[in-house]
């Protein structure tokens, strides 16, 4: 059958006008929420995310977007509120775990970076880092002592996770500590020990509560020669200072501030002096 063209067309019209603007508005305002969630989603903490912890991965995805937009490469170590947050202490490491879950997640869209791994949880690993932690503290009585051991943990995290060589005294809060003057000895011993304990635990040392009598012990099996006598000489030393009834502060020993070798060897000849000191007084002064 043919209809009048005119005919046609007031139809097709009808037709759309029933279909009316409304519908296809309503059309297009349940698409682009969907839209605007797929592309914005990755940028919100999860939901089962503290409040410390949301933070930190806000602060994570915009200290990526900074460096993007300033076309630096990805490096979390290389922002300021990555390795110094303004927050209070106790949250610090909560803190950075989750900046640095969002910088990477960040990273993986705006750089095309390959997205982190999901997080792991290792509760039996935790678990064993705070004991050996409350064992590392052992002896460390004052407030200024406990201040630097975990400052000086922080520290080894900082030189382990951005690759540099072990060096608690080239950290400005060693060299400058934020203690009264009287304080700056106590607080010094408690971050040598604190950033030895942690080196430790980072390179998957045996436990320090676990090994013995310190005569028997050996250096850690990496160690090269000159590492290995000043493993074994920094025991000797806390040992003397044990029983002179000193203090333990290994910076003291004139064999850790000189010592006897090349001077192009010191460096590594105090990496093992610090370990085998610090492991010493932590059962000398801890009362085994």
């Amino acid at each position: 059958m043919n209809f009048p063209r005119g005919f046609l067309i007031s139809g097709i019209a009808l037709i759309m006008a029933a279909c009316g603007p409304g519908h296809a508005s309503a059309s297009s305002t349940a698409f682009q929420p969907e839209a605007y969630g797929q592309e914005r989603g990755w940028e919100e903490a999860p939901r089962e995310f503290n409040e410390a912890q949301r933070r930190g991965f806000h602060d994570g995805v915009e200290g990526a977007k900074r460096d993007f937009g300033n076309q630096r490469n990805p490096d979390v170590n290389n922002r300021e509120e990555y390795r110094d947050p303004h927050i209070e202490r106790e949250l610090r490491e909560v803190y950075r775990e989750s900046f640095r879950r969002g910088y990477e997640v960040a990273a993986s869209h705006l750089w095309n970076a390959p997205p982190p791994p999901p997080p792991v949880q290792q509760p039996e690993r935790l678990d064993q880092g705070r004991d050996q932690d409350g064992w590392g503290m052992r002896g460390l009585a004052s407030d200024a002592e406990r201040q630097g051991y975990r400052e000086g943990s922080e520290a080894a995290h900082y030189d382990w996770q951005s690759q540099r060589r072990p060096d608690p005294d080239d950290h400005e809060q060693f060299r400058a500590p934020r203690v009264p003057p009287r304080l700056v000895d106590e607080y010094r011993e408690g971050f040598m020990r604190g950033y030895e304990v942690t080196r430790s635990q980072l390179a998957g040392e045996p436990a320090w509560q676990d090994r013995g009598d310190p005569g028997q012990w050996a250096a850690p099996q990496e160690y090269s020669e000159v590492e290995r006598r000043g493993f074994h000489e920094g025991i000797v030393g806390a040992q003397k200072d044990f029983g002179n009834h000193r203090r333990p502060n290994v910076s003291n020993r004139d064999e850790y501030r000189q010592p006897h070798v090349p001077e192009e060897l010191w460096h590594d000849y105090r990496e093992g002096f610090r370990r085998g000191y610090e492991m010493t007084a932590a059962q000398l002064w801890g009362g085994r």
